[in-house]
Protein backbone atom coordinates (compact mmCIF):
# COMPACT_ATOMS: atom_id res chain seq x y z
CA UNK A 1 0.00 0.00 0.00
CA UNK A 2 1.19 3.55 -1.05
CA UNK A 3 1.39 6.04 1.60
CA UNK A 4 -0.80 8.67 0.74
CA UNK A 5 -0.77 12.71 1.71
CA UNK A 6 -2.74 13.44 4.67
CA UNK A 7 -4.77 15.69 2.05
CA UNK A 8 -5.63 12.98 -0.07
CA UNK A 9 -7.30 11.32 3.19
CA UNK A 10 -9.68 14.35 3.81
CA UNK A 11 -10.74 15.15 0.69
CA UNK A 12 -11.46 10.97 0.11
CA UNK A 13 -12.70 10.87 3.87
CA UNK A 14 -15.02 13.94 3.36
CA UNK A 15 -16.02 17.01 5.74
CA UNK A 16 -16.71 14.79 8.60
CA UNK A 17 -13.45 13.68 9.12
CA UNK A 18 -12.03 17.34 10.36
CA UNK A 19 -14.52 16.64 13.10
CA UNK A 20 -12.41 13.53 14.27
CA UNK A 21 -9.32 14.99 13.06
CA UNK A 22 -10.48 17.87 15.93
CA UNK A 23 -11.33 15.56 18.41
CA UNK A 24 -8.30 13.14 17.93
CA UNK A 25 -5.92 15.90 18.84
CA UNK A 26 -8.31 17.24 21.88
CA UNK A 27 -8.54 13.69 22.90
CA UNK A 28 -4.02 13.22 22.62
CA UNK A 29 -3.62 17.05 24.59
CA UNK A 30 -5.85 15.82 27.14
CA UNK A 31 -4.52 12.27 27.84
CA UNK A 32 -1.26 13.63 27.57
CA UNK A 33 -1.65 16.67 29.66
CA UNK A 34 -3.64 14.11 32.47
CA UNK A 35 -0.83 12.00 32.42
CA UNK A 36 1.66 14.52 32.90
CA UNK A 37 -0.07 16.28 35.69
CA UNK A 38 -0.97 12.64 37.58
CA UNK A 39 2.46 11.62 37.23
CA UNK A 40 4.07 15.15 39.00
CA UNK A 41 1.39 15.08 41.83
CA UNK A 42 2.07 11.66 42.32
CA UNK A 43 5.65 12.19 42.63
CA UNK A 44 4.94 15.09 44.98
CA UNK A 45 2.70 13.25 47.15
CA UNK A 46 5.75 10.41 47.64
CA UNK A 47 8.09 13.01 48.38
CA UNK A 48 5.60 14.44 51.01
CA UNK A 49 5.05 10.87 52.20
CA UNK A 50 8.70 9.95 52.81
CA UNK A 51 9.26 13.47 54.38
CA UNK A 52 9.19 13.77 58.04
CA UNK A 53 5.90 16.98 57.99
CA UNK A 54 2.65 16.54 56.24
CA UNK A 55 1.59 19.00 54.00
CA UNK A 56 -0.80 21.39 55.18
CA UNK A 57 -4.33 21.99 54.94
CA UNK A 58 -3.83 24.55 51.54
CA UNK A 59 -1.34 22.06 49.99
CA UNK A 60 -4.22 19.63 50.53
CA UNK A 61 -6.75 21.52 49.50
CA UNK A 62 -4.88 22.69 46.24
CA UNK A 63 -3.72 18.84 45.41
CA UNK A 64 -8.04 17.85 46.16
CA UNK A 65 -8.88 20.60 43.26
CA UNK A 66 -6.18 19.38 40.83
CA UNK A 67 -7.29 15.75 41.16
CA UNK A 68 -10.70 17.34 40.94
CA UNK A 69 -10.07 18.73 37.48
CA UNK A 70 -8.15 15.75 36.71
CA UNK A 71 -11.33 13.83 36.81
CA UNK A 72 -12.83 16.72 34.99
CA UNK A 73 -10.51 15.86 32.19
CA UNK A 74 -10.87 12.00 32.23
CA UNK A 75 -14.95 12.95 32.07
CA UNK A 76 -14.21 14.96 28.80
CA UNK A 77 -11.48 11.96 27.28
CA UNK A 78 -14.11 9.52 27.82
CA UNK A 79 -16.78 11.04 26.11
CA UNK A 80 -14.48 12.22 23.00
CA UNK A 81 -13.63 8.18 23.00
CA UNK A 82 -17.35 7.51 22.79
CA UNK A 83 -18.21 10.55 20.48
CA UNK A 84 -15.11 10.02 17.92
CA UNK A 85 -16.44 6.10 16.32
CA UNK A 86 -19.97 8.10 16.02
CA UNK A 87 -18.63 10.73 14.02
CA UNK A 88 -16.98 7.49 12.04
CA UNK A 89 -20.63 6.04 11.50
CA UNK A 90 -22.21 9.56 10.78
CA UNK A 91 -19.09 9.75 8.10
CA UNK A 92 -20.11 6.81 6.85
CA UNK A 93 -24.15 7.36 6.64
CA UNK A 94 -22.72 10.63 4.61
CA UNK A 95 -21.01 8.25 2.03
CA UNK A 96 -23.82 5.97 1.55
CA UNK A 97 -26.56 8.55 1.02
CA UNK A 98 -23.57 10.21 -1.63
CA UNK A 99 -23.40 6.63 -3.50
CA UNK A 100 -27.43 6.49 -3.76
CA UNK A 101 -27.19 10.07 -5.06
CA UNK A 102 -25.12 9.04 -7.63
CA UNK A 103 -27.54 5.60 -8.26
CA UNK A 104 -30.77 7.37 -8.46
CA UNK A 105 -29.33 9.87 -10.93
CA UNK A 106 -26.93 7.42 -12.88
CA UNK A 107 -28.03 4.58 -12.33
CA UNK A 108 -25.71 1.19 -11.66
CA UNK A 109 -24.02 1.30 -14.77
CA UNK A 110 -21.29 3.56 -13.22
CA UNK A 111 -18.89 2.15 -10.24
CA UNK A 112 -16.58 5.05 -11.02
CA UNK A 113 -18.88 6.98 -9.20
CA UNK A 114 -20.11 4.94 -6.89
CA UNK A 115 -16.99 4.16 -5.45
CA UNK A 116 -16.17 7.49 -4.60
CA UNK A 117 -19.57 7.54 -1.67
CA UNK A 118 -18.07 3.95 -0.47
CA UNK A 119 -14.87 5.18 -0.35
CA UNK A 120 -16.14 7.70 1.91
CA UNK A 121 -17.88 5.65 4.16
CA UNK A 122 -15.55 3.16 4.61
CA UNK A 123 -12.57 6.30 5.33
CA UNK A 124 -14.88 7.64 8.08
CA UNK A 125 -15.32 4.48 10.01
CA UNK A 126 -11.57 3.54 9.94
CA UNK A 127 -10.47 6.85 11.20
CA UNK A 128 -13.64 7.03 13.85
CA UNK A 129 -12.34 3.60 14.73
CA UNK A 130 -8.36 3.70 14.88
CA UNK A 131 -8.50 7.17 16.73
CA UNK A 132 -11.54 5.92 19.16
CA UNK A 133 -9.61 3.11 20.16
CA UNK A 134 -6.12 4.29 21.55
CA UNK A 135 -8.07 7.18 23.20
CA UNK A 136 -10.07 4.96 25.40
CA UNK A 137 -6.63 2.48 26.14
CA UNK A 138 -5.49 5.72 27.23
CA UNK A 139 -9.08 6.49 29.44
CA UNK A 140 -8.70 3.47 31.46
CA UNK A 141 -5.09 3.93 32.25
CA UNK A 142 -5.61 7.79 33.68
CA UNK A 143 -8.49 7.03 35.23
CA UNK A 144 -6.81 4.80 37.20
CA UNK A 145 -3.93 7.26 37.84
CA UNK A 146 -6.19 9.83 39.32
CA UNK A 147 -7.57 6.89 41.68
CA UNK A 148 -4.08 6.58 42.92
CA UNK A 149 -3.68 9.85 43.04
CA UNK A 150 -7.21 10.63 45.06
CA UNK A 151 -6.26 7.82 47.40
CA UNK A 152 -2.56 9.15 47.81
CA UNK A 153 -4.94 12.68 48.87
CA UNK A 154 -7.37 11.26 51.10
CA UNK A 155 -4.44 9.38 52.77
CA UNK A 156 -2.25 12.44 53.42
CA UNK A 157 -5.33 14.08 54.76
CA UNK A 158 -6.09 11.35 57.21
CA UNK A 159 -2.11 11.79 58.42
CA UNK A 160 -2.45 15.38 58.49
CA UNK A 161 -6.02 15.15 60.72
CA UNK A 162 -4.51 12.38 63.06
CA UNK A 163 -1.50 14.62 63.59
CA UNK A 164 1.00 11.52 62.09
CA UNK A 165 2.72 11.48 59.64
CA UNK A 166 2.03 9.17 56.87
CA UNK A 167 5.47 6.26 56.45
CA UNK A 168 6.86 6.34 53.16
CA UNK A 169 7.05 2.60 52.50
Amino acid sequence: MVAQPLTDLFARGGPVMFFIAGGSVLAWFLALRTWWRTRCHLIAMERSAVGSESPGWSEQFAAAAQATRLEHNLWILGALAAILPLLGLLGTVLGMLASFDVIQIHGTGQPRLLARGIGQALMTTQAGLWTAVPVLFFHHILRDRVRLLRSEIDILAHAARNGAAPRGD
